[in-house]
């Protein structure tokens, strides 16, 4: 793709032509660059791959972290991003790092699906003695048929308009496996998506 990119800039008959071809040419790179990136962070998490040392994690922090990173996504595309519920309590022990990339990727999606004027909550909790980490928004959802199959690698929804490389939600799954923690998605409350990530009992 970037190669037929490159050599529609040269066959361009003017400027106008040409730089168009540029900026598709730049996507393209920014495309290969992110999806190089995620490939490279789904090799780190492979089954023998080298862990790192395990920490104390408190989810809040982690919220609050992700919330403000992305505050200028969201104010871009009109969208209310913001902090629903916080319990101190909802610590867990694990890669601090990879678990600032699930929150990172589960949000990421939340708010490129969510159209504009929508609404993203992030929210940790404890529930039966667990940390409890969730995204709701209030998007167009996934079909429950379909709510699996997203977490596979490279999986694409039929008639998808919005650009990615399909491994977001599988890099989330793997981490959350790292972590004994189990990753689902469900129905928001008034529409949407709402992501959940359940993590074993702290000590």
């Amino acid at each position: 793709a970037l190669q037929l990119q490159t050599q529609l800039v040269e066959r361009a008959a003017g400027e106008a032509e040409r730089g168009a071809a540029l900026d598709e040419l730049k996507r393209g790179l920014q495309r290969t660059g992110h999806t190089v990136q995620q490939l490279l962070t789904l090799a780190r998490l492979e089954p023998g791959a080298v862990s790192m040392p395990s920490v104390r994690v408190e989810l809040a922090t982690l919220a609050r972290e992700a919330v403000v990173e992305q505050a200028r996504v969201a104010e871009a595309r009109d969208i209310d991003l913001g902090l629903a519920e916080v319990d101190s309590r909802a610590v867990v022990m694990g890669d601090a790092e990879a678990l600032r990339i699930l929150l990172s990727n589960l949000l990421a999606n939340a708010l490129r699906y969510t159209p504009r004027g929508g609404r993203v909550d992030v929210s940790c909790r404890m529930r039966d003695g667990q940390p409890v980490l969730e995204i709701a928004d209030t998007g167009c959802g996934i079909p429950e048929a379909e709510r699996e199959r997203v977490f596979d690698r490279f999986y694409r929804r039929p008639g998808e308009q919005e650009s990615g490389s399909g491994l977001g939600l599988a890099i989330v799954r793997a981490i959350a496996d790292r972590h004994d923690a189990v990753v689902s998605l469900h129905a928001a409350q008034g529409g949407g998506l709402l992501a959940r990530v359940v993590f074993p009992t702290f000590e």
